[in-house]
């Protein structure tokens, strides 16, 4: 009896343990699943194709100006219907394609911002790169963790549902934004936006989450 009773305290134990362990993510997960999931017409189309969209678009503004010269008018009209014809002779619904592009281009906008609720308040362990931020006058720290070196200096930032900003105790420090860390610690949904100071520049970091570290590791190698 005393041998059972060991066993499932063993358990309980073990059981207890495991709950209390965060939750691996990766940054992917960060991002609203719900929002990323819309029709996107332009997500295929290839550089030379978005170029030639571009450039309809820049020409029918143009086009609308009433003090263009004739021949001004004929050389853009010749080239928007260049424009037009290589993306019909491409498969390429033109006027499906300028109609929406307002309405995509608010989805995209909602996507980079919406954050994953299942992740709010929730004890994670996130891997990336954290750029040190400047610390309160009480020791606070701060730092942005990003999934790739060198992103908000020589890289464009990731979209604020995937940048998170970390809170760090007084005794916990990072001095180099090319040092690979592993933050463990609680996550939650709380937008904000600074602008710091990186290398040799100022850098806007508009984030959707803040990590409260508890443990900021460096792996070896």
């Amino acid at each position: 009896m005393r041998f059972v009773t060991s066993v499932l305290v063993a358990a309980l134990l073990a059981a207890t343990q495991s709950w209390a362990e965060p939750e691996a993510i990766e940054f992917s997960d960060l991002a609203d699943p719900f929002a990323i999931a819309f029709e996107d017409p332009y997500r295929d189309m290839g550089n030379e194709m978005l170029s030639e969209l571009k450039v309809l678009v820049q020409l029918d503004q143009k086009l609308s100006e009433n003090d263009l010269a004739s021949e001004d008018r004929a050389r853009l009209e010749a080239r928007r219907f260049a424009a037009r014809e290589k993306l019909e002779a491409n498969g390429h619904d033109v006027d499906g394609l300028l109609a929406q592009r307002w309405d995509v281009a608010k989805k995209r906008q909602a996507a980079r911002m919406a954050t994953n609720p299942i992740f709010d308040e929730v004890d994670v362990a996130l891997s990336g790169y954290l750029i040190p931020g400047p610390r309160d006058a009480d020791g606070t720290g701060f730092g942005y963790l990003v999934p790739q070196v060198g992103m908000c200096s020589h890289l464009p930032p990731p979209p604020p549902n995937q940048l998170v900003r970390v809170k760090l105790r007084a005794d916990q420090h990072v001095e180099s934004l090319y040092t690979p860390v592993r933050v463990l610690g609680l996550l939650r949904v709380e937008p904000s936006d600074a602008t710091i100071f990186i290398l040799d520049g100022e850098s806007r970091m508009l984030s959707g989450w803040t990590l409260d570290a508890e443990i900021v590791e460096f792996p070896e190698g």
